[in-house]
């Protein structure tokens, strides 16, 4: 009496796709334990590839990269008033009355926010 042995695994399907299973006696199917077992394995791998550790400005890649922080809070950094150009604040004071101190604090506060241009 010939015994048949059982068909076992081969191969299994690389990649992130479905999964099929290659079996000794040609056939192929679908799921097995050992094949999920491998695509778990890949797809763990792949996120681990790309993940990204963040510190607020910038992103590092397990291999290195370094990529702007999509998450960073925007700063905005204070232009300083052009002292250098007085017709800014003369016609601010012969226009307001105020104080050359206060038109300036105006004037900067006009820039930072973008509503002032300085040509």
């Amino acid at each position: 009496m010939e015994t048949v042995a059982e068909p076992y695994i081969v191969s299994c399907q690389i990649g992130l796709g479905p999964i099929e299973t290659y079996w000794s006696d040609g056939s192929v199917t679908g799921y097995s334990n050992h094949c999920q077992s491998q695509h778990d394995h890949v797809l763990a791998a792949e996120v681990a590839a790309n993940s990204r550790v963040c510190d607020g400005t910038v992103c590092r890649t397990p291999s290195g990269a370094i990529l702007p922080d999509p998450n960073a809070i925007p700063t905005t950094t204070k232009r300083p008033y052009p002292t250098e150009d007085e017709s800014f604040v003369q016609t601010c004071m012969a226009k307001s009355g105020q104080t050359r101190e206060v038109c300036i604090q105006q004037i900067q506060e006009g820039i930072d926010t973008g509503t002032v241009r300085i040509p």
